[in-house]
């Protein structure tokens, strides 16, 4: 495996780490139901007149801003100008798994991902659409493309063509499959490459694993201990800290604010 594949696969790791800590991928088995074409439909019958009918049931929508915030997450996956592009990741993979004893279902496992990343991209195998809907029949990925790029993450008027006389809600539906089954891909893919990580075929800086990729936190203050100076306003704002700040003009905030010196256990991190 080249340096630049390494390269590759470390910025992928980071930027599949950041799409398996979306909320959406806490219940991986609910992911992988939302992937997956659903028609909730009740066949019914009526006894005395022998009518029968189809009654369809709803299918449940996550939240607009879930989805937004899940799609601009694993974007970048699905974009080869981004350098984190899926079959490049796959490439590198591939190439990492060769000359290693029993590596021959891993690499079938590769050629299954990439199925499934092929299968989850809009753009697969056709390219972005370069001229407007004229009508007829519509794809799955095209409803998709058209929600996803055309009124969510882009303002691209030819996917928006696309949506004309559909139902927003089936449009985001699908963007909802698509997006759930891109995650998964990610999110596999990363499972994979930490198996290899760990049997050592691919000696990645271990720190690209551990270290934080999401801001997690509801609160925060900075570490350590800290000074606060005050000044009249016709005293400028210091060039540099290093300076004598007393001499030019700044007072501790402590003295200034509490005269006589510092009560007991009060310190100047305030």
């Amino acid at each position: 495996m080249s340096e630049n594949q390494r390269a590759l696969l470390q910025r992928f790791v980071l930027r599949a780490r950041i799409v398996q800590d979306h909320s959406l991928a806490d219940d991986i088995d609910q992911l992988r139901k939302m992937s997956r074409e659903q028609i909730n439909a009740v066949l019914t019958k009526d006894l005395r007149t022998g009518e029968t009918g189809v009654e369809l049931k709803p299918v449940e929508l996550i939240p607009t801003e879930q989805l937004e915030s899940a799609a601009a997450r694993v974007r970048p996956v699905f974009l080869k100008r981004d350098k984190v592009h899926y079959d490049q990741v796959l490439d590198a993979v591939a190439t990492a798994l060769k000359g290693h004893q029993g590596s021959s279902s891993l690499l079938g496992d590769v050629k299954e991902l990439r199925k499934r990343f092929r299968q989850a991209d809009p753009d697969y195998p056709h390219g972005q659409p370069q001229e407007a809907w004229e009508g007829g029949t519509l794809t799955n990925k095209q409803l998709s493309g058209a929600w996803l790029y055309g009124h969510l993450l882009h303002e691209d008027q030819v996917r928006r063509s696309y949506s004309g006389g559909m139902y927003p809600e089936e449009m985001f539906l699908a963007a909802m499959r698509t997006v759930c089954s891109e995650m998964l891909a990610v999110i596999e893919t990363l499972h994979l490459i930490e198996k290899l990580q760990v049997r050592g075929w691919l000696d990645l800086p271990e720190t690209i694993f551990t270290e934080e990729v999401t801001v997690k936190a509801t609160s925060w203050v900075q570490p350590g201990k800290i000074s606060l100076y005050v000044a009249d306003p016709s005293v400028p704002l210091p060039d540099s800290l290093d300076i004598d700040l007393e001499a030019a003009g700044w007072r501790n905030a402590v003295d200034e604010f509490l005269p006589g010196g510092e009560p007991e256990g009060l310190t100047d991190s305030g």
